[in-house]
């Protein structure tokens, strides 16, 4: 068993030392991990000098001096010949592809790194990962590299990181790499990470599709669609044109997985293998179709060929001129299902009447204002239903429970409402001055808006606090009428209550009032890299039960009286 435990370190070590006995070499890894605590990669190097041959040119090569370390902040304090070096950057990106290394097919990490990661300005340059290292390197992350080599061709440097190189993590970073493999995996296991992966699924859509360069320069020609196998399904983009048609059960190996917004995506290139497969017992593309369908609670941003139900809250046109000078018609409004609601964009002439009910396929799902939305383009994309299968809602009360916890970890929503306790409340709740230039809301900040400088500034009253379930904590953004409705003040009187006794007694009362006290929070919730912030409609304080609560401890931790 340690023996497969190892395999990748056994194979390495085999390489310098060709008479080692490869279950001895597993059982020295697994004494350093067991006893020393140092894992496998790091014990890599005393392992092979244990099994050498004196004189050998292991030997050598293993009891040779080392380079001196060259630390540096900044790709440009680096030579071509540079070796040992270390340095800190910032993982831009990491991909790998199957390459002939001396005769033999080995995967190879790839991607770009910047360095300076704490700073604004970064340089950017190419690495290679000849060490398999993908689990430290995923894309976002911060890690400090030590024992690393400079590559220069064509008078273009690069990083080498080699099988010796060490990799510490300092941030971590999005998404895990996908440790390289041929084994197919499950499409929910690739859709957890990024990298390199080998799947065996259903084609559930394909179409081609066009995608604008940045530069105006033209367009490519690519294919999208999706993907399915027992366990739930993903986009793909393929940049050559693929022979395969939908219902095709195929192999597809050597594809990356990356991610588009928030939404994990198939990429398949030159170097992709695809191939018919046949398995009798993999479900049909109906069956996959039927369990593909998501409702809103799962939306995220970048997700595509979105097939969903939903029932219409209400719905408006409007006109515009676009950037070209071209009037164009957006139709939209807000839909909902029994997991809560979003908004629906239409391009294309798309009519519908608040309270039908249709299903709507190939639909995107793009962010706005931190909250995803779905996005059509043409009428052939809705079909109107004479019911759904969940029912008539009453959009006037529709407010879906959520756990604070699944709040704080899972996607934006709408129309939630969750249940915490104030812990903290922020010096700046009360009245603010906003700026005064149209389609400007921001808060001032010394009489200076921070896009039109200085404004005289125009009053609104908002509270700000943190929330908490005792686990997690979101921030909490209370607005005017909420907040007035809450302390039972409208502006005018806060600003008479401030004017009589000052600020800071007006804020210690709004502690002494809410710190502590449990309340229910009715409306949408924003997830994003600063954490999770709930944008309140409305905010109720909840009743305390000293019984209650001394009940509900009693009977959680088996209290004996």
């Amino acid at each position: 068993m340690s023996e497969e435990k190892y395999d990748t370190e056994v194979r390495l070590v085999l390489q310098e030392c060709k008479d080692a006995n490869p279950e001895e070499v597993a059982k020295e890894f697994e004494r350093y991990e067991n006893e020393f605590l140092i894992p496998p990669r790091d014990a890599l190097r005393s392992v092979v000098r244990k099994f050498m041959e004196p004189g050998s040119d292991a030997d050598k090569t293993v009891r040779a001096p080392a380079p001196s370390v060259k630390k540096v902040s900044k790709f440009s304090d680096l030579g071509s010949n540079d070796r040992n070096v270390t340095i800190e950057v910032l993982v831009a990106s990491y991909n790998s592809r199957v390459q002939q290394v001396r005769g033999e097919e080995r995967q190879i990490g790839f991607g770009f790194i910047e360095d300076s990661p704490w700073d604004g300005e970064r340089e950017r340059w190419e690495f290679k990962d000849w060490g398999n290292k993908s689990q430290d390197l995923a894309a976002g992350s911060v890690v400090r590299l030590e024992g690393v080599s400079v590559n220069e061709w064509n008078g273009k440097k690069s990083i080498n990181i080699n099988q010796t190189s060490r990799v510490s993590v300092l941030k971590e970073g999005g998404a895990p790499s996908l440790a390289p493999t041929n084994e197919p995996v499950t499409i929910e296991d690739a859709s957890r990470g990024e990298g390199t992966v080998a799947i065996v699924a259903r084609v559930l859509a394909i179409r081609p599709d066009q995608i604008v360069r940045r530069d105006g320069s033209g367009s490519i020609d690519v294919m999208r669609g999706r993907l399915g196998d027992q366990t739930g399904t993903m986009g793909f983009l393929s940049w050559k044109t693929l022979d395969i048609s939908e219902g095709d059960l195929v192999k597809i190996e050597n594809a990356q997985v990356k991610r588009f917004r928030d939404t994990p995506e198939i990429n398949i290139g030159d170097f992709t293998k695809i191939e018919p497969y046949h398995d009798g017992a993999f479900p049909e593309a109906a069956t996959l179709q039927a369990n593909s369908s998501c409702n809103i609670k799962d939306l995220r941003d970048g997700m595509r060929d979105v097939e969903i139900t939903l029932q219409v809250v209400d719905w408006n046109s409007r006109s515009f001129t676009s950037k070209t000078g071209e009037e164009r018609v957006v139709r939209s409004g807000e839909v909902q299902d029994p997991s809560g609601r979003c908004r629906l964009t239409s391009w294309g002439e798309v009519d519908l009447e608040a309270g039908s009910f249709i299903r709507i396929k190939r639909a995107r799902v793009q962010a706005w204002q931190g909250s995803p939305d779905l996005v059509i383009d043409q009428l052939e994309q809705v079909e109107t239903l004479t019911e759904a299968p969940f029912g008539p809602i009453d959009a006037s009360n529709h407010w879906v429970e959520e756990n604070l916890d699944d709040l704080t970890s899972g996607g934006s929503r709408r129309g939630i409402y969750t249940i915490g306790r104030i812990v903290s409340l922020r010096s700046d709740s009360g009245i603010i001055l906003r700026c005064t230039q149209e389609g400007c809301r921001r808060v001032l900040r010394d009489g200076v808006c921070g896009i039109h400088g200085e404004d005289v500034g125009e009053e609104d009253l908002r509270m700000m606090m943190v929330v908490d379930s005792g686990v997690s904590n979101a921030s909490l953004l209370v607005s005017r009428a909420p907040t007035e409705i809450l302390i039972g003040m409208s502006l005018e009187d806060v600003r008479k209550e401030i004017s009589s006794n000052g600020k800071e007694a007006f804020h210690s009362s709004l502690k002494d009032k809410f710190l502590g006290h449990r309340v229910q929070i009715m409306g949408r919730s924003i997830n994003d890299d600063r954490g999770c912030m709930i944008q309140a409609d409305e905010v109720q304080v909840l009743e305390a039960d000293p019984e209650g609560i001394a009940k509900a401890a009693i009977d959680r931790w088996g209290v004996v009286l």
